[in-house]
């Protein structure tokens, strides 16, 4: 089993922070080589590694979906839409790192910072999944029913509550999600996490200023510890004729390089 990894990086936490080895270590172990880390601010005003859009992520769109950079935006800010016009119901857009190089046995760790324009008649993911090409890892909150065979995502669909719940599926069972109660509040920006540990997983969310306002208990058999996975971020509408923007301040992913 490998070590357990920092999950939250935020300032405020490492305000509580005292030395030693559970302390301040981890949060400066995060540089160290032993530990692979993505990250994306959206500076600039070209997707990065850019030679056309989506540049270096994978674009999974029923229709025309797109992922742009905002102009003139403070920090940086993406823009994911699942649609260019008044799109159709369950018409969708997800981005994905285009290789399976994360897995929960290295204890892999996402964090995205983000907002919805509107919070009605929408799904978002957030996490890691199996695959790219899904239109959405889930298909069915309120049973709740997978696409993917391993995910574990924050999962906030109107189709069945207007909060984020916490969804779970090792080889093609699905954990018992947790109903945690948070709802989003539109065009207010949290942070949601992910952290992977073996076959668990556990949930986290920052409220606009990095505070931690939730943090579930690790979720057992939610997902396969050795299966190749990949960051994975959307949305998908929930009626026809409307439009809905995902806006994406960052990315954070990481894992331990070894299981050891």
């Amino acid at each position: 089993m490998a070590d357990p990894i920092q999950i939250v990086r935020s300032r405020a936490h490492l305000k509580r922070v005292r030395g030693g080895r559970d302390g301040l270590y981890p949060f400066l172990e995060h540089n160290t080589w032993d530990v692979v880390h993505y990250f994306d601010d959206f500076l600039g005003d070209e997707i990065r590694g850019s030679g056309g859009t989506p540049g270096i992520y994978e674009l999974n769109t029923g229709s025309d979906g797109v992922l742009s950079i905002l102009a003139d935006q403070t920090n940086g800010v993406a823009e994911l839409s699942a649609s260019t016009g008044a799109g159709a119901d369950d018409e969708y857009a997800f981005i994905a790192l285009p290789e399976l190089n994360w897995t929960a046995q290295q204890n892999a760790v996402i964090a995205v910072r983000l907002n919805i324009d509107a919070i009605t008649t929408v799904k978002m993911e957030v996490g890691f999944t199996d695959v790219t090409t899904d239109n959405g890892a889930v298909n069915v909150l309120a049973t709740p029913t997978g696409t993917a065979d391993d995910c574990a995502l924050w999962v906030f669909d109107t189709d069945d509550t207007a909060y984020w719940q916490c969804f779970g599926n090792k080889a093609g069972t699905e954990a018992t999600k947790i109903e945690d109660g948070l709802a989003p509040v539109a065009d207010t920006f949290e942070t949601m996490i992910v952290a992977l540990r073996d076959t668990n997983a556990k949930f986290l969310r920052l409220d606009a200023n990095g505070n931690l306002t939730y943090e579930s208990a690790w979720m057992t058999d939610a997902i396969t510890a050795a299966d190749k996975l990949v960051p994975w971020v959307g949305l998908q509408l929930r009626t026809g004729s409307i439009d809905r923007n995902l806006n994406i301040d960052y990315i954070d992913v990481r894992q331990r390089r070894t299981t050891s």
